[in-house]
C-alpha cells in the first residue's frame, strides 16, 4: 500500500493539469483638474472602444451611452495615464531575445507534451516546479513523477481548459495562462484509486512558465486559485482540489478547504470590539464621534 505521503507528493506534482485578482481602486479627479495630452489620448482610445462595443451590441442609445462614457473617461483620464500599464510599449522595449509569440507557442507545446515529461528537452537543466504547497522540485524529480502519471486514465473526458495566454510585460520571459479543469472520474486514478463517477469542476487557476534565452522552460508554476468560491473543489487548486471533489481528500490542512484559524477568529472578534469601546470611552469623556 502506498503511503499517504507518497500519494500526496505524486498528486501534488501533477497539479499542473488542473490548474485573485482584486479590482483596482477607483479614483475620481476634480473636473477642473488639467488633463495631460497623454491622458486625453488614452481617454479617447477608451471612448472609441466603448463606442465600438455599443455599436456591436446594437444599442439604439449608443450615442447617448458613448457620450456618458466619454465624460467618465475624461474624468479619470489622469488615472488611466498614470496607473494603467502600457503593455505593448513595455514588450516592444524588451531586450529578451525570444519573441512573445514563440514563448506562447513553446508553452503550448510543453502542455501538449504532458508538461514536458514526453519531451524532456523542452525543459532546461535547472528547471523547477512550484505549486502553492509543493515545491520547488527539480527537473529529474518532477519528470519521474509526471512521466508515470496520466490523469486521463482517471478522467477519460478530462478537459484542461487552458486559456488567456499572455507574456508578462514586467517579466518578458514569463508566459501566464489560466486553466479551468473539468472531468468525470470514471477510471482508476494513479492506478490505485477506484472510480467514483463524480464530476470535477475546478475553479480558475493561474499558471505560468519562465524561459531562458534558448527558449527552454526554467520554471512551471501551477494551481494558484483565482476565486475559491467557484467550482466544487472546496476552493482548492491542482490535484488536491480534484481529490477533494471526488471524495479522496488527503488528511492534512493544505489538502482541505480553507478554514478560519483560531488566531484569525480571535483577531476579528477583538478588532470588532475596539470601535464600540472607543465610542463608549469618548462618550464618558464628553467627546464626540
Amino acid at each position: 500500500r502506498r503511503s499517504t505521503h507518497a500519494v500526496a507528493a505524486m498528486f501534488a506534482i501533477a497539479s499542473s493539469v488542473a490548474t485573485a485578482g482584486s479590482a483596482a481602486p477607483s479614483a475620481r479627479l476634480a473636473s477642473s483638474r488639467r488633463v495631460s495630452p497623454r491622458a486625453a489620448q488614452i481617454a479617447r482610445a477608451s471612448n472609441r472602444r466603448s463606442s465600438a462595443i455599443a455599436a456591436v451590441e446594437g444599442d439604439a442609445s449608443a450615442g447617448d451611452a458613448s457620450t456618458a462614457v466619454a465624460d467618465k473617461n475624461d474624468d479619470i483620464a489622469e488615472f488611466l495615464a498614470t496607473q494603467m500599464v502600457d503593455e505593448a510599449a513595455m514588450l516592444a522595449s524588451s531586450t529578451f531575445p525570444v519573441s512573445p509569440e514563440t514563448l506562447i507557442a513553446n508553452t503550448k507545446r510543453i502542455l501538449a507534451k504532458n508538461n514536458g515529461a514526453d519531451e524532456p528537452a523542452l525543459l532546461a537543466s535547472d528547471f523547477k516546479f512550484v505549486a502553492p504547497v509543493v515545491g520547488p522540485l527539480g527537473k529529474e524529480e518532477f519528470l519521474k513523477a509526471f512521466a508515470s502519471f496520466k490523469i486521463e486514465e482517471g478522467f477519460p473526458d478530462a478537459k484542461f481548459g487552458y486559456y488567456a495566454f499572455r507574456v508578462d510585460p514586467f517579466e518578458p520571459n514569463r508566459v501566464w495562462y489560466d486553466a479551468r479543469f473539468t472531468g468525470t472520474n470514471t477510471g482508476k486514478l494513479a492506478g490505485s484509486l477506484e472510480p467514483t463517477n463524480k464530476r470535477v469542476e475546478a475553479p480558475p487557476q493561474a499558471c505560468s512558465m519562465l524561459f531562458n534565452e534558448k527558449g527552454e522552460a526554467t520554471q512551471l508554476t501551477v494551481g494558484y486559485v483565482m476565486d475559491r468560491q467557484l467550482g466544487n473543489t472546496g476552493g482548492l487548486g491542482g490535484v488536491f482540489g480534484i481529490l477533494y471533489a471526488i471524495g479522496y481528500g488527503l488528511p492534512f490542512p493544505e489538502a482541505q478547504p480553507w478554514q478560519k484559524s483560531i488566531q484569525y477568529d480571535l483577531f476579528q472578534k477583538v478588532s470588532g470590539m475596539i470601535s464600540p469601546i472607543q465610542k463608549f470611552v469618548k462618550g464618558l469623556s464628553g467627546g464626540s464621534d
